[in-house]
């Protein structure tokens, strides 16, 4: 099993990675399941003692590889009245798959 690290964010947000949380097929078939669950287990942690985190976080294992974790909505959009719930979700993906 990989060890991937957050990297440190470059600026603050009101993004809480709430919705639905999608994930590649390039992720799915070279992470473990164990892996995956970490990273968002990490991020809902970061989420729940911020309060809010930057849209976009970077995560890189000890060989270079980079997954970016993306959310869609902040909390703000998730206010509008004209917000639609299938448009609230997160994805993992590669960083080459971006």
């Amino acid at each position: 099993m990989q060890t991937w690290t957050r990297k440190p964010q470059e600026q603050e947000g009101s993004y809480k990675f709430s919705g639905t949380f999608l994930v590649t097929q390039g992720v799915l078939a070279a992470l473990k399941p164990q892996e995956i669950i970490a990273i968002y287990l990490d991020i809902q942690l970061l989420v729940k003692n911020s309060g809010g985190i930057d849209y976009f976080q970077v995560y890189e294992n000890e060989v270079g590889d980079k997954l970016y974790f993306i959310d869609q909505c902040d909390s703000g959009m998730m206010d509008q009245e004209s917000f639609e719930q299938e448009n609230n979700y997160c994805t993992l993906l590669f960083s080459h798959e971006y």
